[in-house]
């Protein structure tokens, strides 16, 4: 199932395709914008109101109005209905034990109370609400006001929509993504390998959800970590085309490369081809490159990320910024006479070296401060100038999510943060801090990561092999296993028994035809022992029947 697709800003890996795209449902967007709406609509209601001449509690002098009057009958009857549930309440307090004057029973008192007052002041001849023109307010303060906040309320509105519109739930034919973009905020990516998916649960366990058919996808993996995606419209598809994906990858992986290892490893003998993965980050090289390093730095299949140049500069604008107000209050001094040339010059020379040092040591901390990418590991390493060193290391099995986190400057910047999830013994999080192209970084480490586990298996599968190799070989060193030779001698020795007992010549010739028929190079390669009795056995069974039933 495809549906159409919008525009998503996701690197896709060779060969990846979008499979399905899934949506926030309407109803999330409403439960979001309610309060906006509710506000923005009141405000504009009164600024149009107010613009119309229209005024509340208006007492006409002159003017009665009897309790019969029909607006007075609908209050009446309002008040009537609160009486009612507030006696009622009362009641099951007095049957529960409950104490009574609890904040309900205010609040129906108050609403009596107001509906009573207002009957009273409508029978004394004024008026809840009227309309005249010449009381028209349209341009005083609290209308300007007014539309302001409903102006603002519309606002808020379109930018929860747009927000509700990038949330997205990407299933490919390779991993499930979560993409949710919060204009002038951030950018978070989150995602889940299809090959890592342990359960798909759908939650539609409310009478709205399924009155309208949304849900809540949670997708749990292999860690302790999972992936929702709430108020999810057609949930069902987005299931079926997880799961779909899933079984696919399943069916398809396991037997290729069991039976491309068995013709490769143990009848061809060659070693598996290992591609290189793909990278999916460009080089950004600094204002001076002999400053700034490239970044990342490839080295064949090893990459090197660093924090981005334009941050390193960002955090160089400090002792900057303090050698500039050293310069400038060293001349504000030398105009006023208050310090001579030569001590002017050492102030200088001093303020040079200080903050000098302070921008190395800031160069130093950040360019040393590197995240390592390997075919088997990840590695954090955190070296301060003179040798101070921090390292940590997680192979890349230990994985669990890679997700990335840009803010709205950071995005302006082109630099972001990208958090790696690890669990077991590595534990804990690795954390690329603002390296550039983040998105980029993210893709180069899940096919870093896809590769892996592509080989682990396929490494898993070789010591399988292996070991059974070894135990081929030591049932031969304990002989318990023939060699193709002695096992041709065995069967031809058989065969001549079976001959020299039977006096009947098509019996040796269907004897012959048969075992050779059934014994090929392939089963005498892999035929054991037991194989060898019992098709022995077979043959000279059937030698007695045959030579019973022409006794007989």
């Amino acid at each position: 199932m495809i549906a159409p697709q919008p525009q998503i800003d996701l690197e896709l890996d060779q060969g990846e395709e979008i499979v399905y795209v899934g949506r926030r449902h309407w109803i999330e967007l409403l439960q979001s914008s309610l309060i906006f709406l509710v506000i923005g609509a009141i405000a504009a209601a009164v600024a149009l109101f107010r613009a119309a001449g229209g005024t509340i509690l208006v007492m006409r002098e002159g003017v009665s109005r009897p309790l019969t009057d029909p607006i007075n009958i609908i209050l009446i009857i309002l008040a009537a209905m609160l009486i009612g549930l507030w006696a009622r309440g009362e009641a099951k307090k007095q049957r529960r034990g409950d104490k009574p004057w609890n904040n309900p029973d205010l609040l129906y008192l108050l609403a009596i109370a107001v509906i009573a007052l207002a009957v009273w002041f409508r029978t004394s001849g004024g008026q809840l609400v009227t309309i005249d023109p010449i009381y028209s307010r349209a341009g005083d303060p609290i209308n300007i006001a007014l539309s302001v906040i409903a102006l603002l309320m519309l606002a808020m509105v379109l930018y929860l929509y747009n927000d509700w519109r990038d949330d997205f739930l990407v299933v490919t034919n390779t991993r499930v993504v979560y993409d949710d973009e919060t204009m002038f905020v951030r950018h978070v990516q989150q995602q889940v390998l299809l090959d890592d998916i342990q359960q798909v649960n759908l939650r539609m366990d409310t009478y709205q959800a399924t009155l309208f058919g949304y849900g809540k996808i949670i997708i749990r993996s292999f860690s302790p970590r999972r992936l929702e995606f709430d108020f999810a419209a057609r949930p069902r598809e987005i299931e079926q085309a997880i799961m779909e994906q899933v079984r696919y990858l399943r069916r398809r992986q396991a037997p290729d490369l069991l039976r491309t290892l068995i013709e490769d490893q143990v009848y061809g003998n060659r070693p598996p081809p290992q591609p290189s993965p793909a990278v999916q980050v460009r080089t950004q090289r600094g204002l001076i490159p002999g400053f700034f390093p490239p970044n990342p730095e490839v080295s064949g299949d090893r990459i090197i990320w660093r924090p981005s140049w334009i941050y390193v500069m960002i955090r160089l604008l400090r002792p900057l910024a303090g050698f500039t107000l050293v310069a400038i209050a060293v001349t504000i001094l030398v105009q006023f006479g208050l310090l001579h040339g030569f001590a002017a010059t050492l102030v200088m020379i001093g303020a040079l070296l200080v903050f000098g040092a302070w921008g190395w040591w800031i160069r130093e901390a950040l360019i040393h401060d590197t995240y390592i990418l390997t075919r088997s590991d990840i590695i954090d390493v955190d070296r301060r100038p003179f040798g101070p060193e921090n390292t940590r290391r997680a192979q890349l099995s230990a994985i669990q999510n890679i997700s990335f986190d840009v803010s709205f400057v950071e995005r302006l910047l082109g630099l972001g943060t990208v958090v790696v999830e690890t669990g077991g013994a590595a534990g804990g999080n690795f954390t690329f801090d603002h390296v550039p192209d983040p998105r980029g970084v993210q893709a180069t480490i899940n096919d870093y990561l896809t590769d892996f586990r592509k080989h682990e298996k396929e490494r898993q599968l070789q010591d399988a092999i292996a070991l059974l190799k070894q135990y081929d070989a030591l049932q031969r060193e304990h002989g318990e296993k023939m060699t193709r030779d002695q096992f041709d001698a065995a069967v031809a020795g058989a065969i001549g028994r079976s001959v020299q007992q039977s006096p009947d010549n098509d019996l040796a010739e269907y004897i012959n035809g048969k075992v050779s028929a059934q014994v090929d190079a392939y089963l005498r390669r892999l035929a054991r022992r037991s194989l060898r009795r019992d098709m022995i056995r077979a043959l000279r069974e059937r030698m007695r029947r045959r030579n019973h039933e022409a006794a007989s």
